[in-house]
């Protein structure tokens, strides 16, 4: 992996500050959720300094909190590449005033993976009795590599559940979910569960909830295996490596 920022942090006496920079949302729910993902992040990376911004609904924005010019790690709460990712928060560290290393969005990282089969187990969707077709449920983008890439976790999720799984999104793209599961239901399938590829409740999320599915998962939210993978993409991208 390799950052994409103009400026790298670099050694010094004290480790940089972690950035999460996640979209926002009116829900209240959904706010908790990343307030937990934040603050189990924090006691993962102790002594670090962990914020929170936002690019969307909430404030403060990264631009606000990088413009003290401290050294930080920004990491893009974001499952998939999309006009956030490459746009607001690559933008933001492009104009901080200080050493700013930006790490990779969550994407497909296996941690992922791992969180969305273990959400469908916990909902009696995986296993020997759980569901014979799953949707990958997502957000939506008019970005088409943001696209492609939920369609390769579909594809990667379905080579580990060994039932079929195809993507879809709550907005903008297509399939639609509730599409994706009556289509599933034409061809004979008789369990569908839709996996839900978001971080925290909110509008998407009451979206996939309505689709139609027997079984809906839990957002991915402050999962263990989450919390994990930002502690990793700090780690990875913070100077404690080059020590």
């Amino acid at each position: 992996m390799t950052t994409t920022s103009t400026a790298a942090v670099g050694p010094g006496p004290d480790r940089p500050r972690l950035l999460l920079v996640a979209h926002g949302t009116r829900s209240s729910a959904g706010r908790r959720e990343l307030g937990r993902i934040l603050l189990e992040t924090r006691k993962k990376l102790d002594g670090v300094v962990c914020r929170l911004a936002w690019v969307d609904v909430q404030s403060p924005g990264p631009d606000r909190i990088l413009a003290d010019g401290a050294p930080t790690v920004v990491v893009p709460a974001f499952l998939a590449r999309g006009y956030h990712v490459t746009e607001d928060v690559d933008g933001a560290c492009r104009r901080a005033p200080g050493p700013v290393a930006l790490t990779p969005h969550l994407g497909s990282e296996p941690e992922v993976v791992r969180a969305l089969v273990q959400r469908l187990a916990e909902s009696g969707a995986a296993g020997a009795f759980g569901a014979d077709a799953v949707v990958l449920g997502a957000a939506g983008s008019r970005d088409e590599s943001s696209l492609a890439e939920t369609r390769a976790l579909a594809a990667t999720l379905s080579r580990v559940l060994a039932v079929p799984v195809t993507a879809a999104f709550a907005s903008t793209a297509t399939p639609a979910v509730a599409d994706a599961v009556a289509g599933f239901r034409s061809s004979g399938h008789r369990r569908i569960a839709v996996a839900s590829h978001l971080l925290a409740p909110g509008f998407f999320a009451d979206r996939l909830a309505a689709a139609g599915a027997d079984v809906t998962s839990p957002t991915l939210g402050a999962h263990p295996e989450i919390i994990d993978l930002l502690v990793r993409l700090y780690r990875e991208y913070s100077f404690e490596t080059a020590r």
